[in-house]
């Protein structure tokens, strides 16, 4: 397990955040699927979608590369030749995603899961797959594949655990007139209203630019309302990804501005008690974790039941994360409450975190606020934001 020793110490004035890997992942399904797909720019160097990336390359998809852009010039499932075995590591929307392409064609494919992800919701997913003429079953850590399936005019999908199944279906109905109907749509809203657009959009288009990434974002930003000025070129607020709500809630702590060239964080003036929903953006909990954190103030996190779900159990670990650092934080199954203040802690402490790229993220943002320590495993980052330890100065 790599690990990284830490001092107590700042980030970059300036941050160049990646481009969004929730955005990449339905732009390459969506192109896999278009006769005339679009050009790609700015593509994120995050594990999730270079995964994607070499499994369409592996089921017969030609991928034209330069520069950060990718050009597919055929298309699935007419480039289909043979089957095949992929493995697709931890990252749920990769998986998903590539899962629901391959049953539009008639070749068996078994997809090897990460073994946190093989443990995430897919029985919803696997009768869903029988219901449309495919077959589908997981076995230990192997997700078995067998099109074609058959996609009907209405299309309902429960998302009470995720929505990422609901998303999938309806990035491959792209050519069809089928209509995915999301149910029990309780949580990650944007990101289903993301994957809408995207398939309305992207038909047609010369060229699209993958956006900025709110998820990656938000951990420097967070480090800089509580510590230092940072600007961020080229980030804008975005309706589509939920974890841009960070910026309304930045925005009540007068911690953040806006201009012409992207947003600006400065160090918090306003000191109070934070209430907000967060089931629409579970991804920024452990970042709000850190942030509420040392601000002082009892805050409450509602909506947060899904978090278990995710790469690690988020609930768990960011209320273990929080006492290791003196901070008071229960949950009751519904709600996250937190009791933030400034103290700082000025001993080194050693953090072995699970291979969560969010949670070893905000470790790290822990170990720089108060004395410094060691981080492991620093290798969990990739799975979004590879860049990440290059913000970093420690002092």
């Amino acid at each position: 397990m790599q690990s990284l020793s830490l001092n107590k110490g700042m980030m970059r004035e300036k941050v160049h955040v990646p481009s969004s890997k929730s955005y990449a992942n339905r732009a390459l399904i969506l192109s896999a699927l278009l006769d005339n797909a679009p050009l790609l720019k700015d593509l994120p160097l995050a594990t999730d979608v270079t995964i994607l990336l070499k499994a369409l390359e592996k089921v017969g998809l030609n991928i034209e590369k330069a520069d950060g852009d990718i050009l597919i010039t055929n298309s699935f499932p007419a480039c289909e030749i043979t089957g095949a075995e992929i493995e697709v590591g931890e990252g749920g929307t990769t998986a998903r995603f590539l899962a629901a392409l391959l049953l539009l064609g008639k070749m068996p494919y078994q997809l090897i899961l990460g073994q946190r992800l093989k443990a995430r919701p897919w029985q919803e997913f696997i009768e869903l797959v029988g219901s449309l003429g495919g077959k589908a079953n997981l076995k230990d850590n192997v997700l078995s594949l067998q099109g074609p399936i058959q996609l009907p005019v209405e299309l309902k999908i429960d998302c009470s655990k995720t929505t990422q199944f609901a998303s999938a279906f309806d990035l491959i109905s792209v050519n069809t007139k089928a209509k995915v109907i999301p149910l029990h749509l309780s949580s990650s809203q944007s990101y289903w209203a993301m994957t809408e657009k995207m398939v309305k959009a992207m038909a047609g288009m010369e060229s699209y630019s993958i956006p900025l990434d709110w998820s990656s974002a938000s951990y420097p930003l967070a480090f800089g309302a509580l510590n230092q000025k940072m600007d961020f070129p080229g980030l804008f607020p975005d309706e589509l990804q939920a974890d841009a709500k960070f910026f309304q809630i930045l925005e009540q702590f007068q911690a953040v501005t806006l201009n012409e060239n992207g947003i600006a964080v400065i160090p918090l003036d306003e000191h109070h008690s934070l209430k907000f929903d967060v089931s629409d953006a579970l991804d920024l909990v452990p970042t709000l974790g850190y942030f509420l954190a040392h601000i002082e103030g009892l805050h409450e996190l509602n909506g947060i039941q899904n978090l278990i779900h995710k790469e690690s159990d988020r609930l768990g670990e960011i209320i273990k994360l929080l006492k290791v650092f003196d901070r008071e934080a229960h949950t009751d199954g519904k709600s996250l409450f937190i009791k933030g203040d400034k103290n700082r802690i000025t001993e080194k402490i050693d953090l072995s975190l699970p291979n969560d790229h969010r949670m070893v993220m905000v470790g790290a943002l822990f170990l720089l606020h108060h004395g410094g320590g060691t981080l492991a495993p620093v290798t969990a980052v990739e799975k979004s934001y590879p860049e990440f330890f290059d913000l970093i100065i420690s002092s």
